[in-house]
């Protein structure tokens, strides 16, 4: 699961801290990140919760998931004019919203790049309030292994 993500402008926004959020509509919220939410579930789990709703972050340049392996926080494009998708869950009782940003199944590609099986759901929301998905970018290649000395 991105653990960052950085706008065009450059600035980083990180889990567990508050983000600026727009709804379909247009209305701007400001949420706790607060983990993640499975698009295989998004419906039956998440958006089932009385009071829940979907948004979209501005614009994002790239994220950053922490590899499972070694803990390395890896960074990647996002492709051009998409966004993360957040679904914002009322704490029943509490008087507050979390935000869960929504991931899908890294493909081969994130998986060999970010050494983690879950990636950010890219797209927006259109005027319905429905997700548009983007497709992700094909993150770098590898880099080479290091060549030993020659003589």
């Amino acid at each position: 699961m991105p653990n960052l993500f950085r706008t065009p402008d450059g600035k980083i926004w990180k889990a567990n801290a508050r983000i600026p959020l727009w709804l379909a509509d247009g209305t701007t919220l400001e949420e706790h990140w607060a983990g993640s939410a499975k698009h295989e579930t998004l419906d039956e789990k998440w958006r089932s919760r009385a009071g829940s709703q979907i948004a979209q972050t501005e614009i994002v340049a790239a994220i950053a998931s922490r590899a499972d392996d070694n803990g390395e926080m890896i960074w990647g494009d996002a492709p051009p004019n998409t966004r993360l998708l957040f679904v914002v869950v009322p704490e029943r009782g509490k008087g507050y919203s979390l935000a869960r940003m929504v991931t899908t199944a890294a493909t081969k590609a994130q998986q060999a790049h970010f050494r983690h099986d879950r990636s950010a759901l890219f797209g927006h929301l259109k005027p319905d309030g429905s997700i548009a998905i983007i497709s992700p970018l094909d993150p770098p290649p590898p880099p080479p292994p290091a060549q030993g000395e020659l003589f």
